[in-house]
């Protein structure tokens, strides 16, 4: 299927979280690449603690193990580069117009169509290892609250029912591209997610971060993949972590 990524699947029917599994394994010195997918999560997790839906069979719940060469610091190009994956396989192998909301939630029409979460070991400056966690909805007719109005499916999107596993075998040589670009080029990843980002650039926003909330114009990402904010007065602000509210869009998707 691809060189590195999805050479070895481990498949659960049910498990806490794949995440939860993928970290134990990485802990257990398996290889980058691993990778692991449950039928169905019983804690499965967001970013900032959330919880994500995850019922038997609905959706794709994927981790897998990398073992990046790059310093701390660096790592959110990684978060971009998955993002950029499932946006590229939503758009190219099932006609969903995907667009990518800061840093990683893939939407459509305004809908939450995917979550990512990346977590890490971290020794000294660099990564020992990472963990790349990816739910895609896949075939939900209905979401449970309070995200029922907020989220939309594969299913609802296109009125096709796929298996979890086919938009696997798409999404795997996607996520083992551009990673591999991100690890020798971030430049590269950062243009092409701003290219499938409706609100990347020219685009006002409320952004809500450890407590200040501001508000603003887009104006692209930094090398480190941090969100660039203009506000009012034309004071620029780096944001590296927080929740992004768009007010309006300007700029046409790519």
């Amino acid at each position: 299927m691809t060189n590195t990524f999805g050479s070895t699947i481990l498949r659960f029917e049910s498990v806490s979280s794949t995440n939860d599994v993928a970290r134990d394994l990485a802990l257990s010195s398996a290889d980058e690449g691993v990778c692991v997918i449950a039928r169905e999560q019983t804690s499965g997790r967001g970013r900032q603690g959330r919880s994500w839906s995850s019922t038997l069979g609905e959706g794709l719940y994927l981790s897998i193990i990398l073992r990046p060469r790059v310093e701390a610091s660096e790592s959110a190009i990684i978060t971009l580069a998955a993002a950029v994956s499932v946006a590229e396989a939503l758009r190219l192998d099932f006609h969903i117009r995907a667009d990518i909301k800061w840093p990683n939630d893939i939407m459509v029409a305004g809908r939450k169509i995917c979550g990512i979460l990346v977590e890490a070991a971290i020794e000294g400056t660099r990564l020992q290892y990472a963990i790349l966690g990816i739910g895609v909805n896949i075939a939900q007719r209905l979401f449970p609250e309070p995200i029922g109005e907020s989220a939309t499916s594969i299913l609802l999107e296109t009125g096709r029912r796929i298996k979890p596993e086919d938009f696997a075998d798409g999404l795997l040589p996607r996520l083992e591209h551009w990673y591999t670009i991100a690890m020798s080029d971030s430049a590269q990843v950062i243009a092409r997610w701003e290219e499938l980002s409706s609100s990347g650039r020219d685009c006002i926003v409320r952004v809500d971060s450890s407590g200040d909330a501001i508000e603003g114009v887009t104006r692209g990402l930094t090398t480190a993949g941090a969100l660039i904010v203009e506000l009012a007065n034309g004071e620029r602000r780096e944001i590296v972590a927080g929740d992004v509210r768009v007010r309006s869009v300007t700029a046409d998707l790519a």
